[in-house]
């Protein structure tokens, strides 16, 4: 069985999909189909949303940003916008899970509205783990809040109505409040200090055209070669394609905002020119970055 396409969100609000065996995952969005022409999925990819994985059953191993977990029913996987990602499903006849995709508008609104969420989001993020366990009744309620979601959907409710969001800022609740989980931490050895170092590192300097594998090498004092090894036995990809897809995603977030020409946005991504970023554009996402601010101008 094929594995569902993840469908980023657009405008000021969010997406739900379930699967399992019996039960192909839904679209909630009318342009998802066209959507998913335009952004093609990868092994390891990134979203510019906040995205959870509510795991119900299955074996799945989750990778994020040089992190490795096995999941087990209970864990939610919070990916943050713009962070590299995978999931590795070992049989899909037994594997069911719930996504949330969340705008970056639809996620403020929601923090301005509780500063409560804001606070745990933090000390979430402070633990330094990607996924939370929260305890057998805080989980059903939170599946039981994500299933009201899907039901009235079904039902042909309108999907941006009031009631959607606050189901949602419900389970969001649950889901953050540290009361309500721990933080599972990533299999033993899968990495160290230095390579956390390494990751925000590359976070501040992504956009720098200079950002490069002898200038990182050189920074912390280690033969490129090594480097090279080092970073990819951690990431599971080499250094450069790991830089280029977030970059590329940087891109792919402007073109939506459709504020400046495509030839500055390449420049403000840390492409050295317009034609070296067309050439990675075009073999990730499988078309033009021009044919893909059209086909966001037609959304």
């Amino acid at each position: 069985m094929k594995q569902s396409d993840l469908i980023p969100v657009i405008n000021k609000g969010f997406e739900i999909h379930y699967f399992n065996k019996k039960n192909q995952p839904e679209k909630y969005n009318g342009s998802a189909e066209r959507f998913s022409l335009i952004e093609s999925l990868f092994q390891l990819h990134r979203h510019d949303v906040l995205e959870l994985l509510v795991f119900l059953e299955g074996e799945c191993e989750f990778f994020c940003e040089g992190k490795t977990y096995s999941l087990k029913r209970g864990d939610i996987v919070v990916t943050p916008p713009y962070a590299v990602h995978k999931a590795n499903v070992k049989n899909f006849d037994t594997y069911e899970r719930f996504i949330i995709s969340v705008s970056e508008h639809l996620m403020a609104d929601f923090l301005s509205s509780s500063p409560s969420m804001r606070e745990h989001i933090t000390y979430q993020k402070a633990q330094g783990s990607h996924v939370l366990h929260l305890h057998s009744k805080n989980f059903q309620e939170t599946i039981s809040l994500l299933q009201e979601i899907t039901n009235r959907k079904e039902s042909g409710e309108d999907h941006f109505s009031f009631t959607y969001h606050f189901l949602l800022f419900q389970a969001l609740q649950v889901i953050f409040d540290p009361a309500s989980s721990m933080p599972i931490l990533g299999d033993p050895g899968e990495q160290d200090q230095r390579f956390l170092s390494i990751l925000e590192y590359i976070e501040s300097h992504l956009t720098a055209p200079d950002l490069s594998l002898e200038t990182i090498s050189h920074y912390f004092h280690l033969n490129k070669y090594y480097f090279s090894h080092y970073f990819k036995k951690n990431m599971n990809l080499p250094f450069y394609r790991y830089v280029s897809l977030k970059r590329l995603s940087f891109a792919v977030t402007m073109i939506k905002q459709n504020q400046i020409s495509i030839e500055e946005i390449a420049l403000k991504c840390g492409f050295p020119d317009y034609s070296s970023f067309y050439r990675l554009f075009k073999k990730e996402y499988h078309l033009s970055p021009k044919k893909l601010q059209k086909e966001y101008k037609n959304l």
